[in-house]
């Protein structure tokens, strides 16, 4: 008899690693503001375009009219396009974004009735901004009794402060918005920093041709705006008391240095490594081990110079404190270099391949654009991610881990049913 033979193992494997490049762009500067152009073939013939609008924030309900002015854009410029193309409009606080996608054929006809429509002053006009108003009251309104908005309204006070940033969008405040209002704050940061991005499989000087045509022809009126949001010392945390909370809300973060730090890698990474993703260890300690909570995240977010770090959890009302705990735990260890080698590979990794993902698609890529510009980068900053992330040592990681989450400590809010030790202060009443 033939003796048995042990099956031999399987050879290992090489890891995967993924990579990104930065695809090739051409960029023109103009009187109107700069265009960028990327040609990208594929299996469709659409073409993806973005028209920038940096916004300045002057005192004031900001957060209002920035919900109001994407509103009347919105409803404006859809009906300006008509059948030629789809319009979306994305306002964040320190920026609009109209996103545009059509066939190629069309793309250029459709600039021209975006730029005419914005030329004109179309979407500022009495009627149409005091319905957008209406809309955004109605569902401001509505939203009300949802702990999730009162755990967000008092997260950007707790991390702006007296900023404009830090005054959540009211149902109040919208009535109060007019079209003198929403065109002053679309022009706001002047013509010199629009961006206009055309994603499509034409020819590239086409394609630049077409986005220099998205640019608004108006020139409006840069003003004044409130200076830029800083870091200071964290604000006290404080609980918010909702009685109908199904569970204990904790929204957590600070301000942090912004894409275009030299820490903002480091920081990417630490964050991922924090609850970025699913192997993280917030979804560790938080749902595996502790089950306190389902899905607990940490995300940062660029506005701006700066960015904004949040970390949400939403965990069972007698968890809340040791949640809590295990949070600031976490964030101390990541600072101590208490992480391996492999934890790390594994963030850049992450990082790199997640941004491959997103510029994968033409909308994607028009997308990722218009976010690295809206930071105040140039397009170039793109093809230098992957290196920047791949040259970070564990050391650099802890660093800025401890400089920028650990040391100022992280300030928020607990939205709770009621108030139990080891819970932040009550906040005031009316708050």
């Amino acid at each position: 008899m033939t003796a048995p033979v042990a099956p031999r193992p399987a050879p290992a494997q090489p890891e995967p690693v993924p990579g990104f490049a930065a695809p090739t762009y051409r960029e023109r500067a103009t009187r109107h503001g700069t265009a960028v152009a990327v040609r990208r073939a594929g299996t469709g013939e659409l073409t993806e375009g973005r028209l920038l609008f940096p916004l300045s924030s002057p005192p004031g309900p900001h957060q209002t009219r920035v919900e109001v002015t994407a509103e009347a854009l919105r409803d404006a410029l859809t009906e300006a396009a008509a059948d030629l193309a789809t319009v979306r409009v994305e306002a964040r606080s320190d920026r609009a974004v109209i996103a545009v996608r059509t066939f190629a054929d069309d793309f250029a006809a459709t600039c021209t009735r975006i730029r005419d429509c914005l030329d004109a002053g179309r979407p500022h006009t009495a009627r149409r901004v005091r319905e957008a108003a209406d809309r955004v009251a109605r569902r401001l309104t509505a939203a009300e009794p949802a702990p999730a908005l009162l755990a967000r309204t008092g997260f950007l006070a707790a991390v702006y402060g007296p900023h404009p940033y830090g005054r959540a969008a009211t149902a109040a405040d919208a009535a109060e918005v007019a079209g003198p209002h929403t065109e002053a704050l679309l022009h706001s940061a002047g013509p010199a920093r629009r961006r206009a991005v055309a994603v499509g499989p034409g020819p590239v000087e086409e394609l630049l041709a077409q986005a220099s045509g998205l640019l608004p022809r108006a020139s409006g009126t840069s003003r004044e705006e409130t200076a830029a949001p800083s870091a200071s010392a964290p604000r006290p945390r404080t609980t918010v008391l909702h009685p109908a909370t199904p569970q204990t809300l904790l929204r957590l973060g600070g301000l942090v240095p912004g894409r275009g730090h030299d820490d903002y890698p480091a920081l990417q990474l630490a964050v991922l490594m924090l609850g970025g993703y699913y192997a993280s260890r917030l979804t560790l300690v938080l749902r595996e081990r502790s089950g306190l909570a389902y899905a607990p995240r940490a995300v940062l977010d660029p506005l701006g110079p700066r960015a904004v770090l949040t970390v949400e959890a939403d965990v069972r009302h007698d968890g809340a404190t040791r949640a809590l705990d295990l949070v600031a735990e976490e964030t101390e260890r990541l600072a101590a270099g208490d992480f391996t080698a492999q934890e790390l590979r594994n963030a850049q990794n992450y990082a790199v391949g997640s941004m491959a993902m997103a510029c994968s698609s033409r909308s994607g890529l028009a997308s990722t654009y218009a976010a690295v510009l809206a930071s105040g980068l140039p397009a170039s900053w793109l093809a230098g991610y992957e290196d920047r992330l791949r040259a970070l040592t564990p050391d650099d990681v802890a660093r800025v881990a401890a400089a920028h989450l650990a040391a100022p400590g992280l300030t928020g809010v607990v939205v709770a049913p009621a108030w139990t030790p080891g819970l932040p202060t009550l906040a005031p009443a009316g708050t």
